[in-house]
């Protein structure tokens, strides 16, 4: 019977240590696991970065392709106007020549209804005229090419108008050439 105790205390002894180095391997792969999730983590993490990086890219570069775009129209069309404003300068020397006995007739109502229809076209794509006799002198909108002395007007005040000025929407496709008075 002393054997057998002896031999179950070994045995005992030895399901013990195999339950502590069981244990500690449990607690080793539960460390592993932790630490494998961590590293997991860590890589969602590094990829969700480098997502939102690209997708704010993305959106950055389509901003400025449309950026670009609407530039290259604006600059675009502000050539095509300023090829049409000689056109509409010689509608209005030509109209300016019509005496009344003349507007009569069907020609003259023609060629004054297709100015009409051209300043409407224009119009229509944000082209304006500049406003500029009696108002104040801007240099952003005018350009002087005369410089008068008349009591009735006030200082800087525009008298006289020699070729309209035209902008297209914001910005100035030409200025208007104007006299002013002090």
């Amino acid at each position: 019977m002393a054997e057998e105790t002896k031999v179950e205390k070994e045995v005992t002894e030895e399901v013990e240590e195999n339950k502590e180095a069981e244990a500690e391997v449990v607690e080793e792969e539960k460390v592993d696991q932790e630490d494998q999730i961590k590293i997991l983590q860590g890589e969602v993490d590094k990829w969700k970065n480098d997502y939102y990086k690209v997708f704010a890219d993305m959106e950055n570069i389509k901003r400025r392709m449309q950026n670009e775009h609407a530039n290259n129209l604006k600059f675009m069309m502000q050539g095509f106007i300023e090829q049409m404003l000689p056109i509409v300068d010689n509608f209005e020397r030509g109209l300016g020549t019509i005496t009344e006995a003349e507007k009569e007739s069907a020609f003259v109502q023609g060629i004054e209804q297709i100015y009409k229809q051209f300043i409407t076209a224009l119009e229509e794509a944000g082209v304006k005229p500049i406003e500029a006799v009696g108002q104040e002198f801007n240099p952003d909108y005018h350009n002087a090419v005369m410089h008068g002395e008349d009591e009735n007007y006030g200082e800087n005040i525009i008298s006289d108008e020699f070729q309209k000025g035209y902008m297209y929407k914001e910005s100035v496709v030409r200025h208007s050439m104007v006299k002013v008075m002090n």
